[in-house]
C-alpha cells in the first residue's frame, strides 16, 4: 500500500508469469466445481452424472430417472421444500445400498490381507465439513449423504478411508500406507472429490 504505482507495475511485471499461471489454475478449478440446484429444469448431479431436475404434480410421491432427467412426483409440487425432501429420502434409501457395497468391498479385501475390521454400524447424514467419520470405540461409520452426488470411485475412497481408522486412528504414515496398499490412486480421488463436489457440501443446509 505504500509503494508507488511504478514500483507496483514492476512487481506485477516480474511476477506476471506466475500470476497468469495461477489465475488459469483457479479458473479451471472453478469450472469443475459442481452445484445442485433443486428447482425445476435446473441441473443436479447424482452418482457423478449430470441430470435435469423436474418436479411434477402426482397422487403418489415417487422419484425416478428417465434418460438424463430426475423426475420427482409430488403430492404438493408447488412446495419446493416438500418435493426436495421426497428426493432426498429417495437418495438416502439408495445410499444405504451404495455405501454398504463400497464398505463391504474394501472390508473384505482388508480382512483377506489379515487386518481386523469389525462389523460396523452405518449411519448416514448430511455433514457440511466432512465426507465421513469413524468412531472405532462404537464400531460406527458415518458417511455424508452428499457423497451420493459424487462418483462411485469417490464413495469407495471415503469408505476405505473410514475403514482404515479401525486399524489406525490417526492420520499418520501408517494410515496413508494402508490407504495406498488398497487404493494407490487415493490422493487423486481425494483431490477430485474435494475440488469438484465441495460446493455441494457447503450448500447442504439449503437441501437438508
Amino acid at each position: 500500500r505504500w509503494v508507488t504505482k511504478r514500483e507496483l507495475e514492476k512487481i506485477l511485471y516480474r511476477k506476471s508469469t506466475w500470476i497468469i499461471e495461477n489465475l488459469s489454475k483457479q479458473k479451471k478449478i472453478q469450472k469443475i466445481k459442481k452445484e445442485n440446484i433443486f428447482l425445476n429444469n435446473h441441473s443436479i448431479w447424482y452418482l457423478g452424472e449430470k441430470y435435469r431436475f423436474y418436479i411434477r404434480q402426482a397422487d403418489i410421491n415417487s422419484v425416478y430417472i428417465f434418460e438424463n432427467q430426475i423426475i420427482v412426483s409430488s403430492k404438493n409440487s408447488s412446495d419446493i421444500d416438500y418435493s426436495r425432501k421426497i428426493f432426498l429420502e429417495w437418495v438416502r434409501e439408495n445410499a444405504v445400498e451404495q455405501f454398504t457395497q463400497a464398505l463391504e468391498k474394501y472390508r473384505n479385501k482388508m480382512i483377506k490381507k489379515g487386518y481386523n475390521i469389525p462389523e460396523y454400524i452405518l449411519q448416514i447424514r448430511i455433514m457440511k465439513t466432512r465426507w465421513g467419520t469413524c468412531t472405532p470405540t462404537k464400531k460406527k461409520i458415518t458417511l455424508n449423504l452428499n457423497l451420493m452426488f459424487a462418483e462411485k470411485e469417490h464413495i469407495e475412497y471415503v469408505a476405505l478411508h473410514e475403514l482404515t481408522h479401525f486399524i489406525e486412528i490417526y492420520h499418520n504414515n501408517n494410515f496413508y500406507n494402508i490407504l495406498n496398499e488398497f487404493m494407490p490412486d487415493y490422493k487423486i480421488r481425494q483431490d477430485s472429490l474435494n475440488k469438484e463436489y465441495s460446493q455441494i457440501n457447503r450448500n447442504s443446509n439449503e437441501i437438508s
